[in-house]
């Protein structure tokens, strides 16, 4: 027999060798590696970002095909002939806001700003959020609520402490302003849709896309529409925060919003709370008239 059959033999039975945690095979080829060079290493970074964007690619289209959110059609969205000048010249209104600058009588609420109410009035929804959205402005706006909403509850509690208020007056206010669930609950943003919207008219300049879903439970239809409305409000009130500032913002709040809260959803709170709602009111619509 040939010396070299022989040694063929032997490596076959021959153990496999350990080479740090690789076991490495007698027989076995070993395989050519490139060497890692900084043109090589950059090929494979671009190869796998090409392959990841490949796949949320994928992945977006199977989302534009089946989700409501992304219709294929844009034939259900609302608001789609309106202009941004349509939507500034409604928020400047006297119907919509008096509002009276003492340093310029011809400017209004929101003076030239197209841009920020356009923003303001446009639901995520609307063109995939392509033409600008009012997220960012609603999130300053629910928070701006909140403040302005608990500050006037506190200034009452401390009013009706100063005047000896009857104990039922003292108790709500002091449940409403130990949880901040309570003013959570008051300031919802389908609650702010459902009336404070409704009262301003938002429907009639904002830009969204209804997505019709069907309870299971008594068939009917949500559209979705107290949801975009509500964050409509909160987006005014952040655009007015950002664009006029923190004290015009708390007139707005107290004159246009608080009076629809109250009656829609501060039906459990004392005389005296309702009747400090209508004299906040009040002096908040004659401040507007009269800002610096």
């Amino acid at each position: 027999m040939r010396l070299s059959t022989l040694r063929l033999r032997y490596a076959a039975l021959a153990p496999a060798r350990i080479i740090g945690c690789t076991r490495v095979c007698p027989v076995a080829r070993p395989t050519i590696v490139p060497h890692a060079t900084k043109n090589n290493n950059v090929r494979s970074f671009v190869s796998s970002l090409a392959q990841r964007s490949s796949k949320i690619d994928n992945v977006h289209d199977e989302n534009t095909a089946s989700s409501p959110i992304f219709p294929k059609a844009l034939d259900a969205a609302l608001g789609t002939q309106l202009q941004p000048s349509d939507m500034l010249s409604y928020l400047n209104s006297e119907d919509f806001c008096v509002y009276r600058s003492t340093s310029d009588p011809s400017q209004p609420l929101f003076g030239k700003e197209e841009r920020l109410v356009s923003n303001a009035l446009t639901h995520e929804s609307w063109m995939h959020g392509l033409q600008g959205h009012n997220r960012r402005l609603s999130f300053i706006g629910r928070r701006a609520l909140k403040m302005y909403l608990t500050l006037f509850l506190f200034d009452v509690f401390e009013h009706a402490n100063r005047i000896n208020a009857q104990a039922p007056d003292l108790k709500y206010l002091q449940t409403v302003l130990s949880s901040q669930q309570d003013i959570d609950d008051i300031l919802a943003t389908h609650h702010l849709g459902d009336h404070v919207g409704r009262k301003l008219g938002l429907e009639k300049v904002m830009r969204w896309h209804p997505t019709t879903r069907v309870d299971p439970k008594n068939g009917t239809r949500e559209s979705g529409l107290f949801k975009v409305r509500g964050t409509c409000v909160e987006a005014i009130m952040g655009a007015i925060y950002h664009f006029r500032g923190a004290l015009v913002a708390q007139q707005f709040f107290l004159s246009r919003i608080l009076p629809i809260l109250a009656d829609s959803y501060m039906s459990q709170a004392p005389r005296m709370v309702k009747e400090k709602v209508t004299e906040a009111s009040r002096d908040a619509a004659e401040a507007l008239t009269q800002s610096a």
